[in-house]
C-alpha cells in the first residue's frame, strides 16, 4: 500500500513539472510573438522633413518630435505629418492624385469651368500649434482634403462672382490668383452687390448689369468675414498657381467668339487709324508741294526779271554804242564833204563836182550800210515807240549830213 501511494506521488509530481514546463513555454511563444507583433511600435524613426506626434496608450499623452531621429514609442500611436507638401486639385491624372480634384467655379455671366490648382502647404513647428491641429483633424490626409480643400473651395466659388468668364481669361486673370490666394490665407471677402450701367465694348449700347464688389476699409483693405482656417490653425500657403482653367464647351466657344470679335475691331480701329494718318501725311506732303511749287515759281521770277534787267543794260550800252558810232560817221562825212567843198570851191570844172557830189552821196550811203544799230532799244517802257524815235533820230540826222548843200563856186 506504502508503495503503491508513493508511485502515485511520484506521478503526480512529473505531471505537475511536465504542466508547468507547458505553461513556461506556452508563456514563451505568446510573450515572443507579441514582441514580434508589437516590436515596431517600441521604437519610431522621424525624418528631417517630418513632424511626428506620438499619443501613449495608457496616458492618452502626445510627444511631439520634430528634429530626425529615433526616439521611443512603447506601443503608442505615432502620426507622420510633412513639413512642407505640394498638393493638388487638378483633373490631370499627372497632377497629385488620379481622381479628378479639380474645383469646380460659376462666374456672375453663368458660365462655369473647372480649376485646377497646386499649391505648398507648410505645416508650424511649434508644439501648440501642431497639437491644435492633430486635435483637430488627425493625419495629413485630413488637412489636405478636408481642411485646404474646403477652404480652396469656397474661396475659388466666392472669387467667381467677382467677374465674368471671358474677364477670368483675359484682363482679370491675375486677378483671379491673387483673390483665390488671398482669401484662402486670409478669410472669404465681405461683397455687396450693386447695379450699374455699363456699356457693351462691342455693341455700344447701354445696359444696367448687377456686380459684386468687395467691402474695404478707409486704407482700402479688404474686409473679410471670417478669419481663414487656415490661418487660424498656422498653417501657410505658399507657390500657389492656378495651372489651368477648363471651361465647358459652350464657354469656350463664347471666349473665342469674343476674342474674334475683339480682334476684328482692333484691327478696324487700327486700319482706321493707318488711313487717318495716311490723310494727314498726304495733306502735309500736298502742303510741301504746294510750297515747292510756290518757291520755284518765285525763283523763276526771279531768274526772269534778273534776266531782263541784263538784257535792259546791254541794250541801252548798244544804243550808247551806236550813237557814239553814227556820231564818229557822221563826223567822217562832215569833213569829207568839207574837204570836197574846198576843192569845188577851189575851182572843180562841173564834171568833176557831178562825180564829186555822186562819190560824196556813195560813201555816205555805204557809210549808213556799215552801221549796226541794236534791234532793241530799252527807253523806258515796254512798247516799241522809243525804239522807232531813237532811230527816227540816227537817220534823221545821217540824212542831213548827206543832204547838206555843196557850196557854190
Amino acid at each position: 500500500m506504502e508503495n503503491l501511494n508513493n508511485s502515485i506521488g511520484s506521478s503526480l509530481k512529473n505531471i505537475k513539472w511536465t504542466v508547468r514546463k507547458i505553461t513556461i513555454i506556452a508563456f514563451s511563444i505568446i510573450a515572443l510573438i507579441v514582441c514580434m507583433k508589437y516590436s515596431g511600435d517600441m521604437w519610431e524613426e522621424v525624418n528631417t522633413d517630418e513632424i511626428v506626434v506620438i499619443q501613449h496608450p495608457i496616458s492618452g499623452k502626445l510627444d511631439v518630435y520634430t528634429t530626425a531621429g529615433t526616439y521611443t514609442q512603447y506601443l503608442g500611436k505615432a502620426t507622420h505629418y510633412k513639413k512642407r507638401k505640394t498638393v493638388y486639385f487638378s483633373s490631370k491624372k499627372t497632377e497629385g492624385d488620379t481622381t479628378d480634384t479639380s474645383i469646380k467655379v460659376r462666374f456672375n455671366d453663368g458660365g462655369h469651368a473647372q480649376v485646377n490648382i497646386s499649391a505648398s502647404i507648410g505645416l508650424p513647428l511649434d508644439e501648440e500649434s501642431i497639437v491644435k491641429f492633430h486635435t483637430q483633424w488627425g493625419s495629413q490626409e485630413s488637412i489636405e482634403r478636408d481642411l485646404v480643400a474646403t477652404v480652396l473651395q469656397k474661396s475659388v466659388y466666392m472669387t467667381g462672382t467677382l467677374m465674368s468668364s471671358k474677364e477670368s481669361s483675359a484682363e482679370k486673370r491675375n486677378d483671379l490668383i491673387f483673390y483665390v490666394d488671398d482669401q484662402s490665407s486670409n478669410g472669404v471677402y465681405k461683397t455687396i452687390q450693386k447695379e450699374v450701367e455699363t456699356t457693351d465694348p462691342f455693341t455700344k449700347d447701354k445696359k444696367v448689369a448687377t456686380v459684386v464688389e468687395i467691402q474695404r476699409d478707409k486704407g482700402g483693405k479688404a474686409l473679410t468675414q471670417e478669419v481663414s482656417p487656415i490661418k487660424e490653425y498656422h498653417i501657410k500657403l505658399s507657390n500657389f498657381s492656378i495651372n489651368s482653367i477648363d471651361y465647358s464647351h459652350d464657354v469656350e466657344q463664347q471666349i473665342k467668339d469674343q476674342q474674334a470679335l475683339t480682334m476684328k475691331i482692333q484691327t478696324a480701329m487700327t486700319n482706321s487709324k493707318l488711313a487717318e494718318q495716311n490723310a494727314i501725311t498726304t495733306e502735309q506732303t500736298g502742303k510741301a508741294e504746294a510750297t515747292k511749287a510756290k518757291w520755284a515759281q518765285e525763283v523763276l521770277k526771279a531768274t526772269a526779271v534778273t534776266q531782263a534787267q541784263q538784257q535792259k543794260e546791254v541794250a541801252e550800252l548798244d544804243a550808247k554804242t551806236a550813237l557814239a558810232r553814227a556820231q564818229v560817221t557822221r563826223t567822217d562825212a562832215d569833213a569829207q564833204s568839207y574837204a570836197n567843198s574846198k576843192l569845188v570851191i577851189a575851182g572843180l570844172s562841173p564834171v568833176d563836182r557831178a562825180e564829186y557830189e555822186m562819190k560824196t552821196k556813195i560813201g555816205v550811203a555805204e557809210a549808213i550800210a556799215k552801221i549796226n544799230l541794236p534791234s532793241t532799244y530799252m527807253a523806258g517802257n515796254s512798247g516799241g515807240g522809243n525804239n522807232s524815235m531813237l532811230e527816227a533820230i540816227l537817220g534823221t540826222r545821217l540824212l542831213e549830213g548827206m543832204n547838206t548843200p555843196s557850196p557854190k563856186k
